[in-house]
Order: structure tokens, then C-alpha cells, then sequence
């Protein structure tokens, strides 16, 4: 008898080691608590916080002021203050589960069950439109790049449309196990994606899908936290786990902080916009007090540079003005980024 009840547990240890419990595509657990080898880089986490309205945090999105947060088993969509940690509102849509991104107007959110992407007014939160992705799996991570969106698909692949649903192309996901891109944030040029499972983000090259670098997603703990949401907004890159330990992460990845900046340069820069908030033009000033190397360039919320003012000038000691581009005719929120030598100041620029 206890030949076959040996046999019986090293059958069922084979068979179920290693496997991951998953409900409507989420992991909600695992017998795998091994990972490989690290050499990846560490992230900064500057910030974190519990998103209070729901147990497992899925998407996330920057809209310039809130943190947009969803609800893995059902929609349920918060608006959160990222200074307070407070929840501002919540609303019930009929869909909207998985990831999420701001175009500058408009809430772009994914559904795992229907596979489709649905575009929200945020001050009403009634649904604009809603689109079905040209591929037959699961639509998970969304992302905004300024002019198009990326949606990844579970198998690996990851879309770049347009704003009517038309695909422009796609790219694949190289990572070790290409599946299930949970979260997308566009920042610096570059994509970055979580991986829900493997406990990584990875910051991919948006031609060829080729991996940059990969991180450790902060609060991954293998079978009690995973990898959800990721967005870029105010100068960091946001991202979440659902789980046992769930929390929403602020980190720095090293393209600017605009509050320490300004802590630290801003007696040396004096980087100045008048008027702000601004509907046709402004200025933009700044002193410098040594002969320095100096650009200055214009990024949207969700880090790409939209238009670059001075770039790796050595300007003397002086006071100086500038307009915006000629180029920048949108309203929005924007950020206008002084790189003198190694310090860095920013200064957020409404445009009406």
C-alpha cells in the first residue's frame, strides 16, 4: 500500500509542479517559486501605495493629474490622486478589465473577455467607441505613444494602431517566454512591457521588438504578487501587482524628476514659463551662471519629445528666452525639460 501511494504523489508531483493557477487569465498562484538567474537592472521606486477601492490592481493609466486603476475579476475603473493616494472616483463601465492608456482626451481600455478595446470620455465616463483587435487571442497591456496606440496580445505579440482600430503593424515580444505583454507604457522612444508571470519589465525597441534592457517588477513575489499595469506620466513609470500584496508603484527610470529637479537646480537654472497655462505661445526663460552645454526640449505626458528648442548649444553666461516650437499646436500637458551640463529641470506647461 505504500509502494502505490508513493508512486501516486511522485505522479502528481510531475504532473503539477511548476503549474500556475490562473481564473479569466489572471495568475492567482503558482507551485514555481523560481525565477532565472537576475542580471537584470534595478528600478528606483521613488513611491507606492495600496489602491484601496479593489484586491487585485490590473491596469493602470497617467492622465496628466490621476492614476487611472482597474479591477482584474470585474470592471471597476478608480481614479486616483497619486499625491493623497486617495480615490477620487470610481465608476462600473460594462467593460474594461484588463490594461489602459490616455490619449491626451480620451481612456483607452482593454477587456480579456471580449478581446476588444474600448474608448471612454473620462469626464462622463460614457463609452465613444469600441474597436476589435485583429488578432484572435486575448487583448491584455495598451499603451499611447502620442499619435498611436500598442495593444499586446497573450500570444506575444504586440499591435500598433491607429485611433479607428486600423493595425499599422506589429512587432513580437522577444522575451525569454514571449506570452501574455500584461502591461504596456510608452516612454523615451521605447516600450515597456510587464511580464505577468516572470516578475520582469522589459524596455523593448518599437521597430524590431529587440530588448533593451529588463527590470525587476517591484513587489513581484513569485506565486503571491504579479506583474500588471505599466504607464509612463509626470516623469516616472508607473506600474502595479495584483495579488496577496497589492500596490501601485512609482519609480524613477532616469529620464527626469521633476520635483527633486527642482529642489536641486532650480536656484542655478531659474527655468521660468510665462504665461502658464498658455492658449497660443509663451516663454520660456532660464539663466545660466557658467559657460555651459545646454538643450532644451518639450516632452508629453507620456515622455516622448515632441519638439526640441536648443540642442547641445555651449552658451555663455546670460539670461535667455525662447518660444515654444512652431510644431507644438495641440493642447495638452507638457513638460519643458532645461539639461544644463549634468542637472536637469522641468516645469509642467499647460496648454490650452
Amino acid at each position: 500500500m505504500k509502494k502505490y501511494i508513493g508512486l501516486f504523489l511522485l505522479v502528481f508531483c510531475f504532473v503539477f509542479a511548476g503549474q500556475d493557477f490562473v481564473c479569466d487569465g489572471v495568475m492567482i498562484g503558482s507551485e514555481n517559486n523560481s525565477i532565472p538567474e537576475n542580471q537584470g537592472r534595478q528600478f528606483v521606486v521613488v513611491d507606492s501605495f495600496s489602491p484601496g477601492f479593489c484586491d487585485y490592481s490590473m491596469g493602470l493609466a497617467f492622465d496628466g493629474r490621476y492614476i487611472w486603476n482597474n479591477y482584474a475579476w470585474s470592471p471597476r475603473i478608480a481614479r486616483i490622486d497619486p499625491q493623497t493616494h486617495q480615490v477620487v472616483n470610481i465608476f462600473y463601465p460594462t467593460y474594461g478589465n484588463r490594461d489602459m492608456a490616455f490619449d491626451g482626451t480620451y481612456l483607452w481600455v482593454s477587456h480579456w473577455q471580449t478581446n476588444s478595446i474600448y474608448k471612454y470620455d473620462t469626464a462622463t465616463f460614457s463609452l465613444v467607441a469600441s474597436y476589435d483587435p485583429p488578432f484572435a487571442g486575448h487583448a491584455n497591456g495598451m499603451a499611447w505613444d502620442g499619435a498611436y496606440l500598442w495593444v499586446g496580445e497573450e500570444g506575444g505579440r504586440i499591435y500598433k494602431m491607429n485611433t479607428t482600430g486600423d493595425t499599422i503593424r506589429s512587432i513580437p515580444f522577444n522575451a525569454p517566454y514571449p506570452s501574455d505583454p500584461r502591461g504596456l507604457g510608452f516612454a523615451a522612444g521605447h516600450l515597456w512591457v510587464g511580464h505577468q508571470g516572470y516578475g520582469r519589465i522589459y524596455e523593448i525597441d518599437t521597430i524590431s521588438g529587440a530588448i533593451l534592457n529588463w527590470y525587476d517588477a517591484p513587489g513581484y513575489v513569485p506565486g503571491w504578487n504579479f506583474q500588471q499595469g505599466v504607464d509612463f506620466g509626470g516623469g516616472y513609470l508607473w506600474t502595479t501587482t495584483g495579488g496577496t500584496y497589492n500596490r501601485i508603484y512609482k519609480i524613477d527610470i532616469g529620464l527626469y524628476n521633476v520635483e527633486e529637479d527642482k529642489k536641486t537646480t532650480a536656484a542655478k537654472t531659474r527655468l521660468n514659463i510665462k504665461p502658464n497655462p498658455c492658449r497660443e505661445n509663451t516663454t520660456i526663460s532660464f539663466n545660466i551662471e557658467e559657460q555651459s552645454i545646454v538643450t532644451l526640449s518639450v516632452l508629453d505626458v507620456s515622455g516622448r519629445t515632441v519638439g526640441t528648442i536648443v540642442e547641445n548649444a555651449n552658451l555663455v553666461p546670460a539670461n535667455y528666452q525662447y518660444r515654444l516650437p512652431d510644431g507644438l499646436k495641440n493642447s495638452g500637458i507638457y513638460f519643458v525639460v532645461a539639461k544644463i551640463n549634468n542637472s536637469v529641470q522641468s516645469i509642467k506647461l499647460t496648454k490650452l
